[in-house]
């Protein structure tokens, strides 16, 4: 009302002063709505570009430890054979000076009387294969952050549509020194002692001689498996730098008043640098014979580069402090795939396929 109250009185006014130069020219020099001020009526700019910072945190992101273990400290040799240099990891019976003539050897020797059955020397040989795994280890949270671009290409009054891009990284490291288990063999070679009564363990037959003569070809071998009988321990670490970008449209919906809902998704391409590092020490435990082996402790370290390529998708919420500010919070699932390491043997394998990222942000709109 007051706003109508000042125009008609400065119109009324604009007219008194008109009335003399109506009255000699015989109308009015200028149309009361030239002399009127105008007002800009033009609708406020949008802001369709908008520019996003977000700490992101990794979920589900995880590694398995493959081909681990591995021990064969002794060697047996084949099945057959009278010249043969055996060797046990409780015992051992090799060529002796004489070439073993006879098929017989003085050049022999075992460490508990348990290796003594009846009329015959039994030797073991154990052996542990590297093919234990550590699956699905994560340390969550992986921590990191991203840098994104908003370009809005169409507005309605119930939604928006546009294109987004985004640059991140995200620092993973993941450590396992979980205990394994692992199946180990057993050989076990008998040699025919023919009378001969052994000497008390633990005993060593020379190559020179001499010494108690028994049969240096075995007359029977045979394997055994023994569950778990090998114990794995050590610690093993992956450690890797993902730098990935992300490109794909974005659909938002304008909710109650300063709230809104934001949906994106797309492609991903990543870059990652792993280090994969271990430790370990193997085991072999057989209370039936005695035996107890272990290795020397194992250790490497290798590093490689990968090219991922992969997808997302994800939902936010956002809330506008101001007409330039928002504050977002939100999550993406995000698959890019594998990443393999070998090194000595061993491997890595980190597995982007099903990680779940959790953001918190803000970003500006110009």
């Amino acid at each position: 009302m007051k706003k109508q109250f000042l125009r008609s009185l400065s119109f009324s006014m604009i007219f008194l002063a008109n009335l003399p130069i109506w009255a000699q020219t015989g109308g009015p020099a200028l149309a009361p709505s030239d002399l009127l001020p105008t007002a800009n009526l033009d609708p406020e700019p949008i802001n369709k570009n908008r520019l996003g910072l977000s700490y992101r945190m990794g979920l589900n992101i995880s590694v398995d430890f493959r081909k681990l273990g591995g021990l064969a400290l002794s060697n047996p040799g084949p099945a057959t054979g009278n010249t043969v240099n055996r060797n046990y990891d409780n015992g051992y019976n090799r060529v002796d000076s004489s070439t073993n003539s006879g098929g017989l050897t003085w050049y022999w020797g075992y460490q508990s009387a348990q290796s003594v059955q009846g009329d015959n020397l039994v030797l073991q040989s154990y052996s542990t294969p590297a093919n234990a795994t550590s699956k699905n280890r994560q340390d969550d949270p992986q921590h990191g952050f991203e840098i994104t671009y908003d370009r809005e290409l169409y507005r309605d009054k119930h939604w928006r549509f546009g294109a987004e891009a985004a640059f991140g990284y995200t620092l993973i490291s993941v450590s396992d020194s979980r205990l394994l288990k692992n199946t180990a063999y057993r050989t076990n070679d008998t040699f025919a002692l023919n009378g001969t009564i052994p000497p008390l363990p633990p005993y060593n037959g020379t190559f020179e001689g001499p010494g108690a003569l028994i049969n240096s070809s075995p007359s029977s071998r045979a394997t055994e498996i023994i569950a778990r009988a090998a114990t794995i321990t050590g610690v093993r670490t992956v450690d890797a730098d993902l730098f990935s970008l992300r490109l794909g449209p974005y659909f938002e919906i304008p909710l109650y008043k300063k709230f809104s809902l934001f949906f994106d998704g797309g492609l991903t391409l990543a870059v990652g640098r792993t280090e994969f590092s271990y430790r370990e020490n193997v085991t072999i435990s057989d209370p039936a014979y005695n035996v107890t082996l272990s290795t020397e402790r194992h250790a490497g370290a290798g590093s490689q580069t990968d090219f991922l390529v992969g997808g997302y998708a994800g939902a936010a919420i956002e809330y506008a402090l101001t007409k330039e500010v928002t504050l977002f919070t939100g999550a993406q699932f995000q698959a890019a795939g594998r990443s393999i390491n070998k090194h000595a043997g061993k491997e890595s394998v980190l597995d982007l396929g099903q990680s779940i990222l959790v953001a918190f942000g803000v970003s500006y709109a110009f």
